[in-house]
């Protein structure tokens, strides 16, 4: 005996509620376009986001912290598309730096967050972008966010919007899961699911 419409769409709305569930309350993935975040992202990888994160900063249990990968709607930015308007986006994915109450300045390209160069590992020693940033306190209830690809004009980020509110951060990626394998310079395949 088959299921008639009414089961089938009984169904597919059970499957989309649940589908809404999850990925509001346990995980998402977010995907990344562009070379902003390179070379700790690359385009056309997906990075899993732990929802619960977001929950537990948004009800005052946790905060981000500096040297989170999160993805955000960027200061002023309005949707332009039918699926920006369903999803909340436009969004960016960058580096938190620093946070509110910090003074964060860049000389010559290199970070400063409370008159101390920060060490920055992630940045895989390409070429970086030597203007400077006067010093600036990031208000409170914001944060401070800068691609990992500082070279010049290669990442919309707090130099060009300012902080970031808070509230707008949608949550922080934790792993990278798509694609398993990439290619590097030097055409060799790596294993390519890692830890942010």
């Amino acid at each position: 005996m088959g299921v008639g419409l009414g089961g089938r769409l009984r169904r597919a709305g059970l499957v989309l509620a649940l589908g809404v569930l999850v990925a509001t309350f346990a995980f998402t993935t977010v995907g990344v376009d562009g070379g902003s975040m390179a070379p700790t992202l690359h385009d056309g990888d997906r990075a899993w986001v732990p929802r619960h994160e977001t929950w537990l900063v948004r009800w005052g249990a946790a905060a981000w912290q500096a040297g989170d990968v999160v993805y955000f709607r960027p200061p002023g930015a309005a949707p332009r598309t039918w699926l920006e308007r369903v999803t909340g986006g436009p969004f960016l994915i960058k580096r938190l730096v620093a946070v509110a109450g910090q003074t964060v300045e860049l000389r010559r390209g290199r970070l400063w967050v409370d008159g101390a160069a920060v060490d920055e590992p992630y940045l895989g020693g390409g070429p970086v972008n030597v203007a400077s940033l006067p010093p600036a306190v990031v208000p409170a209830d914001h944060v401070f966010v800068l691609g990992d690809n500082r070279s010049p004009l290669a990442s919309r980020d707090s130099r060009a919007f300012g902080p970031v509110p808070i509230a707008q951060i949608a949550g922080r990626a934790s792993w990278v899961v798509w694609p398993w394998w990439r290619t590097d310079t030097a055409e060799e395949r790596r294993w390519n699911v890692r830890r942010l």
